[in-house]
């Protein structure tokens, strides 16, 4: 018994001590794995590219305009009075010397009437003076001054006949009612508008050329206008004219016509994009997309992938075109440069390329637009 007392303290002493020496061997693990070294993880941005590469391409010149009529007259009133009659209305074809308008000539028919009156008197007496004048009854001055006065009646009669032509209204040309501002019953006066003629049988775009590009262009040059209306087709124009002088922006008016047909449907306001080729001679250009630019076009920047990482490279930019730009110094040939995903980066940091796009977006027949300055 005394035995068995003496061991079952002991046993517990012993027992105690191995759960301690386990806890304390435990909390060492823990401690040995959070004092460890981490291994660092890398953050790779993912990132599409472009291959640089060079094509051929005739340099041409890009500009939007609006289509005009090539010719549009005004039709003003000349005679003050009210409108009663109006024979035509907006969107209407007319022909030259076609009456559009009619204004009230009842007072000057009223002034017709007494100075024809007045002119048939003045006629019966220019008559019975000759006579008198033969006779030897009245002097040579004195018939003078009938005649006279019978010619200053037939000067008025002219004038007043005048002024009722005024109030009949004349197509001036060929055309389309483009504007009527008046009705019948509206009041006008000598010089008020009653209506816009314009001849659609050509139509014209006046665009404005940067003062490095007009001297490429030549008067009777063939450029190619294309629509969003009629995005399938291409319409042919001839350069009309360019102006002599430039306007403070430095740019010179040049208008383009182009005619009106079946084939050529388009109307006066529409709009359009006029291309110009400025060289005959093709060159080999690096055209880089537009989306790859880090900052403006004025200061162009991109970033390159240059061992797995990214590099923020200055460029210098020559020319661009819709989402191209043709780039004349900074990369080289079999580079790539981002595309996307720049907005996450800065010189240095690790990449992921996630796709490539195809070798060069161009191909070799791309219109090129020069930059204005």
């Amino acid at each position: 018994m005394k035995i068995t007392r003496i061991l079952i303290p002991f046993v517990l002493i012993l027992g105690l001590g191995y759960l301690v020496f386990a806890q304390l061997s435990e909390n060492k693990q823990v401690i040995d794995q959070q004092s460890a070294p981490r291994k660092k993880v890398v953050l790779q941005i993912p990132v599409t590219t472009q291959l640089v590469q060079t094509t051929t391409i005739q340099d041409s010149l890009v500009i939007n305009g609006t289509f005009e009529a090539k010719k549009e007259l005004p039709v003003v009133a000349e005679s003050s009075g009210r409108i009663t009659q109006l024979f035509i209305e907006e969107g209407q074809y007319v022909q030259k010397g076609q009456v559009i308008a009619k204004i009230d000539d009842s007072s000057i028919r009223a002034q017709l009437n007494t100075i024809n009156a007045q002119l048939e008197k003045s006629k019966n007496d220019v008559a019975s003076f000759e006579r008198l004048l033969q006779a030897g009854a009245v002097s040579q001055q004195q018939f003078e001054e009938v005649k006279l006065g019978y010619q200053s009646i037939l000067a008025n009669l002219a004038a007043v006949e005048q002024q009722l032509d005024y109030t009949t209204l004349v197509n001036p040309m060929n055309g389309v009612v483009q504007s009527l501002p008046v009705e019948e019953g509206s009041f006008v006066a000598p010089g008020s508008p009653v209506a816009t003629i314009v001849d659609i049988t050509s139509l014209k775009m006046i665009v404005q050329v940067p003062e490095k590009e007009v001297v490429k262009l030549k008067r009777g040059q063939k450029v190619k206008i294309i629509t969003e209306v009629f995005p399938d087709k291409i319409f042919q124009g001839t350069i009309t004219l360019i102006a002599v002088q430039a306007d403070a922006a430095r740019k010179f008016n040049v208008e383009i016509e182009l005619p009106v047909s079946s084939a050529n449907p388009l109307k006066p306001g529409m709009f359009g994009t006029v291309k110009i080729q400025t060289s005959t001679e093709p060159k080999e250009v690096m055209l880089v997309q537009r989306r790859a630019l880090v900052g403006s076009i004025q200061n162009p920047a991109v970033f390159v992938v240059n061992n797995n990482t990214a590099e923020f490279r200055r460029i210098t930019v020559g020319s661009t075109s819709g989402g191209l730009m043709e780039v004349t110094g900074g990369l080289e040939p079999g580079e790539e440069v981002i595309l996307t995903g720049q907005i996450n980066l800065e010189n240095g940091t690790p990449v992921q390329i996630m796709s490539d796009v195809s070798a060069n977006p161009a191909n070799t027949n791309r219109d090129v637009e020069s930059i204005s300055e």
